[in-house]
């Protein structure tokens, strides 16, 4: 990947434009518009979950992992656990957070909270998380974590 600074004078005072070029649109190019798309907006800190009886004030840095069970979103923090109704795409676009990444179909982690990786039986990886809480990692999704995390 190549990239360099054009200076533009022709551009009002404060202003960027980004050109991203490429043969085709790659998951790669979506990466980084993505990214783009992101770089100005800041992820909420604390998130509003409406549980069955009431409205709750989820501070996402103590969130640890998201996983699916069934119509409901499972959310384990530092302090207990959430049962919400909401599809997992839906929250993931509402964490609006780079440090959540998607590990499997039904799965999310805060790799701010991830301790360990290890080898699981089935040929996944098992996230070993703060409270020795785990969560399954699918070889499908096993690239984006390395990713995110600098591999």
């Amino acid at each position: 990947m190549d990239y360099r600074f054009e200076k533009d004078d022709s551009l009002r005072p404060g202003a960027v434009e980004v050109l991203v070029r490429s043969q085709e649109l790659t998951a790669d190019v979506q990466g980084i518009l993505a990214y783009l798309s992101r770089y100005d907006s800041k992820p909420p800190v604390i998130l509003p979950l409406k549980t069955n009886d009431r409205l709750e004030m989820l501070k996402v840095d103590e969130l640890v992992f998201v996983d699916v069970d069934a119509d409901s979103l499972i959310l384990e923090t530092l302090k207990g656990r959430y049962i919400i109704t909401e599809r997992l795409y839906k929250f993931k676009e509402r964490l609006n957070n780079p440090d959540f990444i998607q590990v499997s179909k039904h799965g999310l982690i805060n790799i701010n909270h991830l301790q360990a990786l290890e080898a699981s039986f089935s040929g996944n990886m098992l996230a070993i998380l703060t409270g020795k809480r785990k969560a399954d990692v699918s070889r499908r999704y096993l690239r984006h974590l390395e990713n995110a995390l600098g591999l």
